[in-house]
Order: structure tokens, then sequence, then C-alpha cells
């Protein structure tokens, strides 16, 4: 289970130490039209932007030195695609999953064409990708679906303490 987890910190440190003016005007423009969070159909995975992820789990613009985390409950975040196969195949065990963890973790998503810059931020290659985002210690990834049951194990060994 535990080769599945990737420490992402130095990722996602050096990947939020640059972006130029160009790209900065652009997200800006970008999260004044979004909204910071959407809920889809009663939902428990919420759809997350940005805006949204810096407020709310991690502001790596304020701390871009350091994980972070900026909540009570631990999260997870799977960045997908709408043509995904593999993402359509997990949406539905996340969804069960966020029911049975109501109230112990957070579920999001994030839509990696329309939600570049967070996409960028996590050096997103491959979806389904699915960050694993703990109060304490250091955040994991898992690229690729797994099965419930693997998904699970995740959590209860590595974000319900």
């Amino acid at each position: 289970m535990k080769k599945y987890l990737i420490p992402i910190l130095s990722i996602l440190l050096l990947s939020a130490c640059g972006s130029s003016s160009k790209d900065k005007k652009e997200n800006k423009e970008n999260e004044a039209v979004q909204q910071e969070v959407k809920v889809e159909d009663n939902s428990l995975v919420k759809s997350i932007n940005y805006n949204y992820f810096i407020r709310n789990i991690w502001n790596l613009e304020k701390y871009p030195d350091s994980f972070a985390y900026e909540n009570k409950l631990p999260c997870i975040i799977d960045f997908y695609a709408d043509w995904c196969g593999p993402c359509k195949k997990i949406a539905p065990i996340m969804e069960e999953l966020a029911l049975e963890y109501e109230g112990k973790v957070l579920f999001y998503k994030v839509n990696v064409d329309t939600e570049r810059k967070l996409a960028t931020v996590f050096q997103i290659r491959n979806i389904p990708t699915v960050f694993f985002l703990p109060k304490e210690g250091q955040p994991m990834s898992q690229v690729g679906g797994l099965t419930k049951e693997d998904y699970v194990n995740i959590i209860n060994e590595h974000l319900i303490n």
C-alpha cells in the first residue's frame, strides 16, 4: 500500500515558488469568474478552485516553504477530468467514502481542465491523481484508480488517528 503513496511536499514547494506575471494576471481573471466551491447534486465531494484551496486547505502563498494545513479535518483531493474513464470509475467510490467518513474527512475534487493553476501547482501529469492531506504530517498522493478497500486502508492508516 505504501508503494502507492508519494510524499509531495518537496514537489509542491518547488512548484509553488515561481510563476510569471502573465500567469498571475490570467489566474486572477479566472478566479474572479469562478465560484470558490461548487456543490453538484447534493454531493459530499465538493468541486473546488485555487482560491478556495488557498483560503481553506493550504495557503501556499503565505507558507511556501512548509506544508501548513488550514483545516480541522484531514482531506482528500481527487484531480480528475470529465473525459477520463478511470476518473469516472473512482467518482462513485469517492462519493461513498465521503458519506462513510462524513465529519471525519473532507472530500474535494478538482477538474484539471478548468482548474489549471491547481493542477500545475500539484504537477498533475496523470489522472486520476488523489492527494491525501492529513491534519499533521506530510501530504501523500496516489496516481491511478484504486479499489474502495484500498482507499479505506489509506484513510484509516494515514488520515484518521
